[in-house]
């Protein structure tokens, strides 16, 4: 994990921990001896001097303690991100809590794509929904050309070359983590027009101004003081009723507020880096187009955080009727360009997306980018699966054109992961970002698969009609370039009916724009003649009376079974 600087922002991090400690020490000291020179002030005026000397210094002293304390804040963070991407290369991964389970399908659920253990899993950044609805979009198997595809992975190359930039992202998105915000939610809000608040900030301002001028002369003891209390006691109610009055609007304000007030850190990062890929520029574009609003949106959040603490909304409300003037520039901000603005956030959204993605190349050293071909082919070689620890993962190499592809051998042999292995590094191709191999190459297909089968009781359907209907729906697409992953084909009917059937789904299949992949047990599918009908197999072998196996695809049939070994190991049968 050198290419993350681990101990340097380590030591980082530590530096800035030590340092805040000295500060906060010295602090404290300065404050006591503060303290005691006002003490015992009244028995040498020096004193009193040396007071004010060290209320200076101690007033410095929290302005420089806050700054190394967001420092030492910000390395935390980036330090527990950086702790992620090591689980994601240690296996720790499996314990992140987002899954995408709401995200389910047959394809995903055969793929490993989402729920538990899943591609999902380890790769997603995503705090936002819109950001994870577009990490599974890109993971969704959607048709692309060379051109898309090639627009894609620059991105990713991009942000693969950009380490901190990408953690620096997560780390000014940290404060919506596991909160699935929808940032779509505020755009909403901001259109729900709450009418030109003109002749509301004309009061507000008239009040203030009275209320400032009252204390001038109160404090110049031309009028009475109490006169300034009674204007300010006012004006605070004023301000109290208004916020009771327009409480919904004012709702919508602190969501408005909380989602993109937060935001700021965010495009600051945006717009502050420069990008190699014409996307990522495209991103720069609409981020700094919409910087702007963001920057007037962090403006009223801090405003309207006043509220917040009692003494702050007393004394500002009291003096500026800081209310009226929030409600007025909601309503003047609501005005601006919010198209400008849900650019920006969905560029935001975007981006948590691509840097999911671009994980694969950070955390993995055995990958590559893959090669669109025009024909229809698959080829790679030392291909891996990415969710399996790359020390013990097995690479398999393959080169085939249209046609099928028959998998026999023993259990246990790697049959199923192999054709999971395919499908999910064409799933990461098509994503435009790496896959785990050392060469890849592909035409694009939309992806079949009939793996993890089990039957529906709520609709009342079989396992052997689910796959039946996964079948089907593949050989419904006639448009298509298709790759077909079936595993164990028709295990869910009788011995005669599964030869026939797969025998028909193998004829079916075997034209110029498909490539077939199924696992069988039924050796009798080996025998079965034709152009582009291809025989590979998996091997087991034996040491100290324990079966082993090295979990390599190669061509031919195979002839050997373990499933009685098997039994007899676990003593199920004599």
């Amino acid at each position: 994990m050198d290419k993350l600087n681990y101990n340097k922002y380590l030591k980082l991090r530590n530096d800035y921990n030590k340092k805040v400690n000295i500060i906060s020490s010295i602090r404290l000291i300065v404050f006591i001896l503060m303290i005691l020179s006002f003490f015992i002030s009244s028995s040498n005026n020096i004193y009193v001097y040396i007071g004010f000397v060290f209320l200076i210094f101690f007033l410095l002293l929290i302005f420089i303690h806050d700054k190394y304390y967001k420092l030492l804040d910000y390395y935390n963070k980036y330090i527990i991100i950086l702790d992620e991407y090591k689980d994601r290369k240690s296996g720790k991964w499996r314990e992140f809590s987002d899954k995408g389970n709401e995200y389910n399908n047959y394809l995903f659920s055969d793929l490993n794509i989402v729920g538990d253990n899943s591609l999902f899993q380890y790769l997603s950044i995503c705090n936002t929904i819109g950001g994870r609805d577009k990490l599974i979009n890109k993971l969704s198997d959607n048709k692309c050309d060379n051109k898309e595809l090639i627009k894609r992975q620059d991105v990713i190359k991009d942000l693969t070359k950009m380490i901190d930039f990408d953690i620096s992202f997560q780390v000014s998105m940290f404060d919506f983590r596991n909160k699935k915000i929808n940032l779509e939610e505020g755009i909403n809000v901001l259109n729900k027009k709450v009418g030109n608040k003109k002749v509301d900030l004309f009061i507000g301002l008239l009040f203030s101004l009275l209320s400032l001028i009252l204390l001038f002369f109160g404090y110049l003891k031309i009028i009475s003081l109490n006169y300034f209390y009674g204007m300010f006691l006012f004006n605070f109610f004023v301000n109290y009723m208004y916020s009771y009055i327009y409480n919904k609007e004012f709702n919508d304000i602190s969501i408005v507020s909380l989602l993109y007030g937060k935001l700021s850190n965010t495009f600051d990062l945006i717009i502050n880096n420069n990008y190699n890929s014409l996307e990522l520029n495209k991103i720069y574009k609409d981020v700094k187009d919409s910087y702007g609003m963001v920057k007037k949106i962090q403006f009223i959040d801090n405003l309207n955080n006043l509220k917040n603490n009692i003494l702050a909304s007393f004394i500002f409300n009291g003096l500026f009727c800081v209310n009226i003037i929030v409600m007025y520039l909601y309503s003047y901000y609501q005005t601006s360009n919010i198209y400008s603005l849900k650019k920006g956030i969905c560029d935001i959204e975007e981006l948590e997306a691509y840097i999911s993605l671009a994980g694969v190349g950070i955390v993995n050293n055995n990958v590559c980018m893959p090669v669109m071909n025009d024909d229809v082919s698959i080829s790679f070689n030392n291909m891996k699966h990415p969710l399996i620890d790359n020390n013990r993962c097995v690479g398999n190499d393959f080169k085939g054109t249209n046609g099928v592809n028959i998998i026999t051998g023993s259990n246990m042999g790697g049959k199923t992961t192999f054709i999971r292995t395919i499908g999910i590094n064409l799933i990461l191709m098509y994503a435009g970002t790496f896959v785990c191999a050392d060469s890849f190459s592909s035409s694009y297909f939309k992806i079949y698969t009939s793996i993890s089968v089990g039957d529906d009781i709520s609709k009342g359907i079989s396992t052997f009609y689910n796959e039946l209907l996964r079948i089907k729906e593949a050989i419904d697409n006639d448009k298509d370039n298709r790759i077909i992953l079936v595993d164990e084909i028709f295990k869910g009917t009788n011995y005669n009916d599964r030869i026939y059937g797969a025998k028909e789904v193998i004829k079916k299949f075997n034209d110029n724009r498909t490539i077939l992949f199924v696992t069988t047990h039924d050796f009798e599918l080996c025998d079965i003649k034709g152009k582009n009908i291809n025989n590979y197999y998996v091997k087991e072998f034996y040491e100290d009376d324990n079966i082993k196996f090295d979990y390599k695809i190669r061509e031919g049939k195979c002839t050997s079974t373990n499933a009685m070994y098997l039994m007899k190991k676990l003593k199920i049968i004599d």
